[in-house]
């Protein structure tokens, strides 16, 4: 007597990951006859945006991010509204190099006037001197030196302070950029002094080789598609917009 045939379905985890495996269980059943039982191993994709699991068939890549079919039209829009820099996994928008070249220069501004302030103070006093100091004077030595080691000490206090309480210095406030680490933690104490002593100190206080390292800091940074620069890749930082991380 031939048994009722009755076939099932299985799908079974086997891990868990960006990419992930199941395994298709085939079960068919003939009365009394034994079990017999077709297993097939298939690879199963994350989604980049939503995080869920599909089958291969079901998602499609694009600029080099896996995406489902409910998550692929507003994937789309900011990839076409940002370009490149839109299609990152978190939906950041990343500043390149004349965008932060501008902050620079703002900053510029913040700290440079201060300076012109306190030099229109002591140009009279000179001017009354009625000579001006020798080269070699020890005094207008000392002077220098100070000078040079409380204006690096006030742009230090300004650049860490600021990265760490706020994520950004005045310049990157006024193009609405932000600074934070590759996870979309804020700073900490170390990143903040790290950061500016590599850009400060490495990059672009070094006489005579400051030029070389900042236009090579400016090349890294044109290509790299997360628009990191040198000291960026050293702390392990991201420049972005503001509003792509809000």
């Amino acid at each position: 007597m031939a048994g009722h045939a009755c076939e099932t379905y299985a799908v079974l985890p086997l891990g868990l990951g960006t990419r992930l495996r199941y395994a298709t269980c085939k079960f068919t059943y003939h009365g009394g006859s034994p079990l017999n039982q077709q297993v097939g191993v298939e690879s199963a994709l994350a989604c980049s945006q939503c995080g869920r699991a599909f089958a291969p068939s079901d998602v499609v890549q694009i600029a080099g991010n896996w995406v489902c079919s409910d998550c692929k039209p507003a994937f789309l829009s900011r990839v076409v509204a940002s370009g490149a820099a839109g299609a990152s996994p978190r939906g950041w928008r990343y500043g390149g190099c004349w965008i932060r070249f501008a902050a620079r220069f703002v900053d510029g501004i913040a700290m440079g006037v201060p300076v012109v302030i306190l030099f229109a103070l002591f140009l009279p006093a000179l001017i009354r001197a009625g000579r001006p100091p020798a080269p070699t004077d020890p005094a207008l030595a000392a002077l220098g030196l100070t000078s040079i080691i409380v204006f690096l000490g006030v742009a230090m206090a300004y650049e860490v302070v600021m990265m760490k309480k706020w994520g950004a210095t005045l310049g990157k406030m006024a193009c609405g950029l932000k600074i934070v680490r590759s996870d979309g933690r804020s700073l900490g104490w170390g990143v903040c002094f790290g950061r500016f002593f590599m850009w400060n100190v490495v990059t672009s206080g070094i006489p005579y080789l400051n030029f070389i390292l900042m236009m090579t800091s400016a090349i890294v940074a044109g290509v790299d598609t997360e628009k990191r620069a040198i000291h960026d890749r050293v702390c392990d930082t991201r420049v972005v917009f503001k509003q792509s991380v809000a």
